[in-house]
């Protein structure tokens, strides 16, 4: 696995993050990134904003992520990684659910949880959470009211948000390995929210590298701290290390007495 597709997040650009190339190229990855719509220019994201419907931005989310499966194809069938920075983190869970060949999921400062974070946005930027659509009649309510419907299956736009849902126990299943790196304090995607996401994907870990209390990125030193091994399925600490030992072991005995009761037949 060489490949990365790496998505940006709200008010991002192509151009976002740099330190992604500087941790990840040296190694030889091949770093593939993905623009999420409406991000030319923080203009045409403000009015995006302003009128953009629920069932829209589900629909952004879905297609985005089809876009990544649609580029991976250039190297089928080799496996890939995806890391998704806040929005983007959603774009990837979504990719990872639909792609058996993503074999890593990073989520950056994003819990995995888009309805969750949504009824958070004014955390991010004051007023947010609740201007967010309100100037299209077509939204009923905004982002934050159709949001918090979604959550009990009662939105206007129910139908484009299962398209993403990504809580769906066989959704969940589908994602091979998925790591999510945030601030214990982080107010737009709790610590709380990553937990329990993660905690339906059997093969998941999280880790709050930072007690800021605020939604930022995640540096260099974080994603070589726990990035890199994550790729590259090595223990994320010692208590990974020994819970790898014991397994293996187990494996070793379990191997032995298949071999001890073939040869008493």
């Amino acid at each position: 696995m060489k490949h990365i597709f790496y998505t940006h997040g709200l008010g991002g650009s192509l151009r976002a993050q740099p330190e992604i190339e500087e941790v990840f190229a040296p190694l030889g990855y091949t770093i593939l990134r993905v623009e999420v719509p409406y991000h030319g220019g923080m203009a045409e994201l403000a009015v995006k904003m302003a009128t953009m419907t629920f069932g829209e931005l589900c629909l952004l989310i879905h297609e985005t992520a089809n876009k990544i499966l649609e580029n991976a194809k250039d190297f089928s069938p080799d496996e890939y990684a995806v890391i998704g920075d806040s929005l983007g983190g959603f774009i990837s869970v979504v990719a990872a659910q639909r792609d058996p060949r993503i074999g890593h999921c990073i989520l950056l400062a994003c819990s995995g949880d888009l309805c969750n974070a949504i009824l958070h946005l004014n955390h991010l930027i004051p007023g947010l959470g609740y201007l967010a659509g309100m100037l299209n009649l077509a939204g009923n309510g905004g982002l934050r009211i159709q949001a918090h419907k979604a959550i009990s299956g009662q939105s206007d736009f129910q139908k484009e948000f299962e398209l993403i849902n990504p809580f769906h126990p066989e959704r969940l299943a589908k994602i091979r390995r998925l790591l999510i790196l945030g601030d214990r304090g982080d107010p737009v995607m709790p610590e709380e929210a990553c937990r329990r996401f993660a905690k339906s994907v059997k093969n998941s870990k999280v880790i709050m590298v930072y007690h800021e209390g605020r939604h930022h990125p995640i540096g260099k030193d974080a994603l070589r701290k726990y990035a890199v091994p994550f790729l590259q399925n090595k223990p994320l600490s010692a208590a990974d290390a020994m819970r790898s030992l014991f397994s293996s072991a187990r494996e070793w005995l379990r191997a032995s007495q298949r071999g001890r009761q073939l040869n008493k037949q």
